[in-house]
């Protein structure tokens, strides 16, 4: 519910606006949700559409942008690591797809925050995320206040970009966290917090949203609590335990989220009667519509209101003064309402989580007392006794209710608050027993409680909005209808139909034929056995048609059997929810079928008139078990796929002919009534032949569905046969192939797709441990001779040679070296840079694809795989079939083709055209690319289904064979180098502890130089030789770690860092080397140089560890008397 803490300033009402009370007719339901209490009130608002708003379009409505901006906030700490990263990357990746193929988000609008102790800031480039967020790992600590930090100056250079207009600011933020912030600086953490919530909540043309995925078991529930709280709109927290949960939270998530992120959602501001001396002034309070754009509602507290009549406007932004005042007329619901009862329910959900927020408060605030803590508690508890009183009336009056309809909704919002009641005196029992603290176990038991509830109203509040757009247009349905039969002359049209076919096209229940529907008003329609899963609500081409029957049945006949079975049966049991496998009845049909859903026919142009007005309703049913739920989308998708489905029955009978063609005729209606349809179709099919890119999902969401738009696109000619003829073997490939990549990702598991060593019958001893342990032994051997020949010339020779050529090719001027050398031979001064040369001595077997033969193991494996893919490719034969062969004068070959087709036998002919080899290659491209992001990735896809297939034997320059012998050399070429890896490492490991021995007994600067030029960076050996020279003894160490400090010695740059920051000039020390130093070398160094021995200068901290080490005889008498003060204060108390 929207809230009223946010208001505008006051504004006059005499200033020359009309006030209407006209036509523009509004109206506000109102209760107070404590009888005894008229200080808060709870307002559901119906305004009228907008006065310049046209009325639904074909398609999706042309609504303006708004300014929206997307933030999604990684935690890659180290408590990630795991589990939490491994779920939270596939989550986000998901959004960020929704967000940009769905909302139509430009991705400059999306921006991405990794954080740990410190927050990298990167904006989404399309389709490069999911290459680097892959490549995402989790370390280090954690600071929520770096994170917020930078969301605060982002949203601050938005928020100063926006002009003068009407539009305001939107900022949706995405948290995908464990929560466990570990931050020791408390006064920066909290001042974050306060900073985010200011900012979010009470700045001025700005709304917020804040939506929590909380991973890993230990994940701190109450940071999660107060991070979803912190926008001016409620968000919702999700707890993802596991990877197998992502797919069913990121659901929830993208339903809420639609398909309207980037849609402006239209603002009133409403004002109540004003009581004050001043009654020229008003107090505006802006709401917040649904989606439909004409119902909102709003918490009003602090403020006694009992009025008939309010006040409202068209909030403009800055120009909102402006706008005309309209009223709004009040009506105050009573105890028995459905509508109180449900509002009462989610308003008391609410106020259970402000509380959980309010005990969080109490608890954190140590300015508090005991007794202060347990006073602020014992109101807290006054209020939940009052929100219980009020439920157990509630639920009494419910129970009493005597219509089904009303008293189930009424008794379940009832029930599931009491159960989030329940919880929260758990959390509230805590409070008390530990002084206002909350354990971690019953704010995360009350969290998913809380919030399940309210993300689940918040889907049931989308469906709603959507009903409102659509109830207006049901109302005045049957108005139209009865004008449309008016104008019929239906004893003509039945005089002129057959006998036949007037019995066949009748309705099983009622017995009327189509005519005689058409007197009452209704239509014929086709039965169905259908399912659908959630997903359904927002994208109708993932509903399944299951079966089409031979029952018909009338509009009216199908919804009065679905309100009897429903009145009588579970309502799973009836329609069988959102579940894509349950198994349902609305009605048996006259062969016992069980009956979950119809669509109406294209019988004649007369029937038409009736049914595609009648289509919406039931449409909006089958797909969201709400006849208000009817969107375009499902008019252009669900009867294409029933067309699909169609085209599947086996045997193909005259009946199921004359289905198809009914099918297929109201298919056509719908298509050749939608220009926008039309104009699409013709550029996506250009589009799909020219590139692989443009067949994902994010482009064609539903082949099935595309290639019933094809088929009406040829009968209506906005696609010519020749020119799809021009297309053919391209486009019967893709189609094929693009299919068989989308079904191999929910058909077929990495397990049974086996590895590339499966199929190529790679054997890891023979092939590569075997010739691994000779190359090893070689290299041993190599490496023994090249020491050798160098042994004559001395270690420190060496080092000394390359710190010479350092200092020439830096231009660095020389000195006396500090102690004579012996020269060094011109072969050995290479010997230090010289990496290894010596190549693996084991060859990849050589691979010939024209020759290697799949063993029957892997035949074996490809037909289970092909067998896998075969229904999908079998369905995608059928419709190409119709494409061929589109027009009623073709529909004989049509059937020719169908008529004996048993299931799969299309399929099985499509893969019959292709050898073994060139399946195989295509059925492993596909599913290597099964993610839509590596598809779109690929420059050069192998194509060979889009071709003319080829004539007898297999050649070696087909692509086919060329793309197995790459994967086989690219995984023998992975095992390869992975022993050359592991023994190079070897060798570099044994290189590099013999060179910080050298480094830390040499008694010549010029060699320890030397040895960290050949370290080249601090990273690697650099950083194990700081750790050394903290631990170990050495001579010459204040030089020493002079040179290691500060990367330089007589001028020549030991280090080759490359990052451009001030690191390349000076390199810093953890905390602990530093202590270790200090502790082995204190006096090798002043109280000042060892401060500036980092960037934090650690003036505290040494000026302590001088008295508690007992060093203070090293230190000059003033810096031992601010020593001695510094001690005192930091020195550990002991405790009474």
């Amino acid at each position: 519910m929207s809230s009223s803490s946010s208001t505008r300033d006051a504004v006059d009402t005499d200033n020359g606006h009309d006030v209407s009370t006209g036509p523009l007719a509004a109206v506000s339901h109102a209760f107070h949700p404590v009888e005894s209490d008229d200080s808060v009130t709870l307002l559901s608002l119906k305004v009228p559409v907008m006065a310049d708003e046209e009325p639904e379009a074909e398609s999706v409505d042309k609504k303006p942008k708004k300014e929206a901006y997307f933030d999604i906030c990684l935690d890659v700490s180290g408590s990630m690591a795991g589990s939490g990263i491994k779920c939270a990357r596939p989550a986000m990746k998901r959004l960020i797809d929704h967000l940009i193929k769905t909302c139509g988000v430009p991705a400059s609008r999306i921006t991405v925050y990794l954080f740990s102790h410190k927050c990298t800031v990167r904006r989404v480039n399309g389709d490069d995320s999911d290459r680097w967020i892959d490549s995402i790992s989790a370390s280090g600590g954690t600071s929520f206040a770096c994170v917020f930090n930078e969301v605060i100056k982002n949203t601050r250079d938005h928020l100063s970009k926006l002009g003068n207009d009407d539009v305001d600011l939107e900022t949706t933020l995405f948290f995908f966290t464990d929560g466990e912030d570990g931050d020791t600086d408390i006064q920066a953490r909290q001042a974050a917090r306060d900073n985010l919530v200011k900012l979010l909540q009470n700045t001025p043309r700005l709304e917020s949203t804040v939506h929590t995925f909380g991973f890993t078991a230990g994940h701190d529930a109450k940071l999660l609590s107060w991070i979803t709280s912190a926008g001016t709109n409620s968000g919702c927290f999700q707890y993802i335990k596991e990877s197998s949960e992502i797919e069913k939270s990121m659901s929830t998530t993208l339903q809420l989220l639609g398909d309207s992120a980037m849609e402006t959602i239209r603002k009133i501001e409403i004002s109540l009667p004003n009581d004050s001396e001043d009654s020229g002034a008003q107090e505006w309070i802006p709401v917040r519509l649904e989606s439909d754009g004409v119902s909102g509602s709003a918490v009003i507290r602090q403020r006694s209101f009992k009025g008939d009549m309010i006040k409202w406007r068209e909030y403009r932004g800055v120009s909102s003064s402006t706008s005309t005042v309209h009223d709004m007329n009040v009506v105050w619901l009573k105890e028995d309402d459905p509508q109180r009862i449900v509002g009462m329910a989610t308003f008391i959900q609410h106020e259970l989580l402000r509380l959980v927020e309010a005990i969080n408060s109490i608890g954190s605030d140590a300015s508090l007392t005991p007794e202060q803590k347990r006073a602020r508690l014992l109101k807290i508890d006054e209020e939940t006794e009052a929100y219980s009183k009020v439920l157990g009336v509630m639920s009494s009056v419910s129970a009493r209710m005597k219509l089904k309809i009303m008293r189930e909704p009424c008794m379940v919002a009832c029930q599931r608050t009491r159960s989030l009641l329940q919880s929260f005196l758990t959390v509230k029992a805590d409070a008390h027993k530990q002084g206002g603290s909350i354990s971690n176990t019953s704010l995360a038991t009350f969290n998913s409680l809380a919030y399940g509830e309210i993300t689940e109203a918040k889907l049931k509040a989308k469906l709603d909005s959507r009903a409102g757009k659509n109830t207006a247009s049901f109302a005045e349905m049957d108005q139209k209808v009865t004008q449309i039969v008016k104008d019929m002359d239906l004893d003509k049209m039945e005089a002129e139909e057959s006998v036949d076919r007037l019995r066949e096209l009748s309705c099983a229940f009622s017995t009327n034929s189509y005519i005689d529907a058409l007197r009452d008003g209704d239509c014929l329609c086709m039965t169905l056995d259908v399912s659908r899963g959630a997903a359904a609500i927002a994208d109708p081409s993932q509903i399944a048609i299951k079966s089409i029957f031979p029952t018909y049945l009338t509009s009216s006949m199908f919804t009065m059997a679905l309100g009897h079975s429903l009145s009588q049966n579970n309502p799973e049991d009836v329609h069988g929810g959102f579940d894509r496998n349950s198994a349902a009845s609305i009605a048996p049909g006259l062969a016992h079928e069980n009956i979950t859903a119809v669509i109406p026919l294209y019988i004649n142009a007369e029937h038409w008139k009736v049914a595609k007005l009648r289509m919406k309703p039931i449409l909006g049913y089958v797909v969201t078990l709400d006849a208000t739920g009817y969107t375009y989308s499902q008019s252009t998708t669900v009867p294409f796929l029933v067309l699909a489905k169609a085209l599947e029955s086996y045997p193909m009978t005259e009946f199921n002919q004359r289905q198809l063609k009914l099918i297929l005729e109201t298919c056509d209606a719908i298509y050749q009534s939608s220009n926008s349809l039309r104009e699409s179709t013709k550029t996506l099919v250009e589009k799909f032949c020219a590139s692989h890119t443009q067949r994902t999902v994010d482009v064609i969401t539903n082949n099935y569905v595309f290639l019933g738009h094809i088929i009406c696109a040829l009968r209506a000619g906005d696609i010519t046969a020749d020119g799809m003829n021009a297309l053919w073997p391209k486009f019967e490939g893709a189609m094929v192939e693009e299919q068989m990549r989308r079904d191999m990702s929910w058909k077929v598991s990495e397990g049974q797709m086996g590895s590339v060593m499966n199929w190529f019958d790679i054997d890891r001893q023979r092939d590569i441990v075997v010739p691994g342990r000779r190359y090893r032994e070689q290299h041993s051997a190599y490496v023994k001779a090249l020491e050798d020949g160098n042994a004559n010339a001395g270690v420190e020779a060496q080092y000394v040679a390359l710190f010479n050529r350092a200092q020439t090719e830096q231009g660095v001027k020389s000195t006396d070296p500090e102690s004579p050398i012996s020269p060094v031979t011109t072969a050995s001064q290479t010997t230090t840079e010289e990496t290894l040369a010596v190549k693996p001595e084991f060859k990849i077997p050589d691979f010939d694809p024209l020759s290697w033969q799949l063993s029957e193991a892997s035949l074996d494996r490809l037909n289970m795989i092909q067998n896998a893919v075969s229904p999908g490719v079998d369905k995608i034969c059928r419709m190409l079939t119709m494409v061929r062969n589109p027009l009623d004068a073709d529909f004989p070959k049509v059937v020719a083709s169908l008529e004996g087709a048993a299931p799969t036998e299309l399929a099985d002919k499509f893969f019959e055209r292709y050898s073994t080899k060139v399946k195989l290659a295509t059925l492993m491209q596909a599913f290597a690319h099964t993610r839509n992001s590596d598809r779109r990735s690929v420059e050069n896809l192998m194509t060979p289904f889009e071709r003319e297939y080829a004539k007898g034997a297999d050649q070696i320059t087909d692509e086919a064979l060329q793309f197995l012998k790459s994967l086989y050399l690219a995984k023998m070429n992975s095992m390869v180098n992975e022993i050359v890896a592991e023994v190079e490492e070897e060798y570099l490991k044994s290189k590099e502890n013999a060179s910080a021995s050298t480094f830390l007994g040499t008694d010549n600067l010029s060699v320890a130089a030397g040895v960290l030029l050949e370290a080249k960076y601090r990273g690697g050996l650099g950083g194990r030789l700081a750790t050394l020279c903290a631990t170990s003894t050495m001579s010459l160490p204040r030089p020493k770690i002079q040179m290691l400090i500060t990367g330089t010695y007589k001028g020549v740059k030991l280090f080759g860092d490359k990052s451009g920051s001030l690191e390349d000039i000076r390199w810093f020390p953890c905390k602990q080397t530093l202590y270790r130093m200090f502790k082995n070398y204190h006096d090798e160094f002043t109280f000042e140089e060892w401060c500036q021995f980092h960037p934090g200068r650690y003036d505290d901290y040494f000026a302590y560890r001088y008295v508690h080490d007992g060093y203070m005889d090293e230190l000059p008498e003033e810096k031992k008397i601010e020593a001695r003060a510094i001690f005192e204060t930091r020195r550990p108390r002991p405790t009474a």
